[in-house]
């Protein structure tokens, strides 16, 4: 929907150091880690290898099966919660002399009872379904498993926080947040 987007705005324009769970994902799927131990305990050898987590073959049997997504929900979250509380700790290092941090946080989804831990203020980007189902198509997924995860998506979506909806243009989108950011040090409070 543009959350990258959105988070390499506040990285560019104001200075936001910026964290993306899906990296941290990538980090925890690789042979060894604590995510690649979880998803070959539960999920089974076949969905593991010598480079890692078959992200693909996972992806596919969880939209087959609501239950398995909630597993590995369950299975995941706590392991990229606990990085990303991490990160922060670490970040505060390079706070700025008047002790301030701001940090975006880049995530597909959270579970609402972890998203108190570490945000003072929750942006949802949204779009219309065309424009998802274009950027999507760009990674190769097949059209029936782009309309399961659009529809996963839009079921996740927090119900809290600030939505703002992506159409495409940069501009328009870093306009729509500046009345949203609370950050000290980018004097847009």
């Amino acid at each position: 929907a543009g959350k990258s987007t959105l988070c390499a705005l506040l990285a560019d324009a104001y200075g936001f150091v910026w964290i993306e769970a899906d990296s941290i994902v990538k980090q925890l799927y690789e042979p060894g880690k604590a995510g690649y131990k979880k998803i070959q305990d539960y999920f089974g050898q076949a969905y593991v290898n010598k480079h890692g987590v078959n992200r693909t073959k996972l992806r596919l049997e969880v939209l087959k099966n609501h239950q398995k997504l909630w597993i590995l929900n369950k299975l995941i979250h706590p392991l990229i919660v606990h990085e990303v509380n991490k990160k922060v700790e670490q970040l505060k290092d390079l706070c700025k002399p008047d002790n301030t941090l701001c940090v975006c946080i880049e995530a597909f989804y959270f579970a609402p009872q972890d998203l108190g831990k570490f945000i003072d203020q929750l942006i949802v980007v949204d779009c219309p379904d065309e424009i998802v189902t274009r950027r999507l198509r760009k990674r190769n997924i097949p059209i029936n498993e782009l309309q399961k995860l659009i529809k996963i998506q839009r079921k996740l979506l927090p119900k809290r926080g600030t939505r703002i909806v992506n159409m495409g243009d940069r501009k328009n989108m870093l306009k729509s947040i500046q009345p949203l950011l609370i950050c000290p040090h980018t004097n847009l409070s």
